[in-house]
């Protein structure tokens, strides 16, 4: 009887055992890994980029355009970036602003608003290890005044798709894209358009949780014919200093004729 008490004891204890380690010991499930940096985005291709937003995206950008070769504009314009994600994997937004410009005395200058782009497309999510991809359509809407050269009169079509791929210390980023451009009308000439292609590259290096580095680099071929392709560089940073809040800077340089010589972008994001 003393040795089946005993035993009887000796099997509860390990049982209470085996249940308070169970209770006490932390999961080693992995915690799932986010997608790649959806709070940081680019600048030269924010409807491009590879990210969709969590639900919205709110911000205002002040940029200054600094003239190309063949395009004497010089360019000081306030405009709103949003994104939304109305259904899942799905983001829809666009830009639009208002602009001053400072031409050629041979040319026109004045003010007035910028032409409208908005897009829609989407997020694939991770079918391929550390990778994201996208997909849609970027719409060019001619409301800017050509007349001071802060529009080009003409409609534009643009489809791309875009990858993000996550390093242990950064995201690199790229996309394509192939534009229709119509037929419009610039400083009050008449340009033809044409079929452009777009490549792009980029990287987004954090430093903590709170800043981001960014740097892009953009071609496209030529849209209007007579003009230069496009070639151009940027450097910039994310800083999320108040809490949903968020402060953006860039500068750029152009590479051929028909990029601004050098742009500085300063924008401040709100999005949740």
């Amino acid at each position: 009887m003393r040795t089946t008490i005993l035993s009887a004891a000796a099997i509860a204890l390990a049982v209470s055992g085996a249940t308070l380690a169970q209770t006490t010991t932390p999961s080693s499930t992995p915690t799932p890994v986010p997608p790649s940096g959806m709070s940081d985005r680019l600048f030269l291709a924010f409807a491009q980029d590879a990210a969709i937003v969590a639900s919205q995206w709110w911000e205002g950008q002040v940029e200054y355009d600094d003239g190309a070769q063949d395009l004497p504009v010089d360019v000081l314009l306030a405009r709103a970036v949003v994104a939304f994600q109305p259904f899942r994997n799905i983001e829809v937004g666009g830009r639009v602003g208002f602009g001053t410009t400072d031409t050629d005395p041979s040319l026109n200058d004045g003010s007035g608003a910028t032409d409208l782009e908005a897009y829609a497309k989407y997020f694939f999510g991770s079918a391929v290890d550390k990778a994201d991809f996208t997909a849609g359509l970027l719409v060019t809407v001619p409301t800017g005044d050509d007349s001071v050269g802060l529009g080009y009169n003409a409609f534009a079509g643009q489809m791309f798709g875009a990858v993000r791929y996550r390093l242990d210390k950064a995201v690199i980023a790229g996309h394509v894209g192939a534009r229709f451009n119509g037929d419009g009308d610039l400083l009050g000439f008449p340009i033809d358009g044409q079929t452009s292609f777009e490549l792009g590259v980029a990287a987004l290096v954090p430093m903590g949780n709170a800043f981001s580095f960014v740097g892009e680099a953009q071609i496209e071929t030529e849209r209007f014919d007579g003009f230069d392709s496009t070639a151009d560089l940027l450097v910039g940073a994310n800083w999320k200093a108040f809490g949903r809040g968020m402060l953006r800077g860039a500068f750029g340089i152009g590479l051929t004729d028909s990029s601004p010589n050098f742009r500085a972008i300063v924008g401040y994001a709100y999005t949740f």
